[in-house]
């Protein structure tokens, strides 16, 4: 029966604020859309990186084209919003993140400094709106 002063059911004054103002189903299938597109930059970025020098074949080559290869794979999976291509993601955005601080260590050209701190912040952007309050799991609606 709702509340005579907020129209709030007794479920809703138990379930939080939270629970009565989320996004709905657009807004977490616009958080759907994000993320798959982020992580197309990531793709994007690691192809780029692909064809820069140095242009020996080597570890940074070899991560460059698995990581590119699992984001593009993920990006294609999320559309069905599994739990375990979430965590999947999380964990690849992970490493990356701080193989990142290792690169910025190593290397000192400005213009990869300028990608790497770019780069950053698109895989903490990913994270965020992964795991965004608004739900914990991505919906297709």
């Amino acid at each position: 029966m709702p509340d005579a002063t907020s129209g709030a059911t007794a479920i809703d004054r138990t379930a939080g604020a939270d629970a009565r103002h989320s996004p709905g189903p657009k807004g977490r299938s616009a958080r759907l859309r994000t993320v798959i597109a982020l992580t197309w930059a990531l793709v994007v970025e690691h192809t780029y990186a692909l064809v820069t020098p140095p242009y020996e074949f080597g570890i940074p080559h070899a991560f460059h084209l698995s990581f590119g290869i699992a984001y593009a794979w993920l990006a294609l999976r999320l559309h069905a919003c599994r739990r375990s291509d979430q965590v999947l993601l999380t964990a690849l955005l992970g490493v990356q993140l701080v193989g990142r601080f290792f690169v910025f260590a190593a290397i000192t050209h400005t213009w990869v400094r300028v990608i790497l701190v770019l780069g950053a912040l698109l895989t903490i952007a990913i994270a965020a709106l992964l795991w965004a309050a608004g739900g914990s799991r991505l919906r297709r609606r």
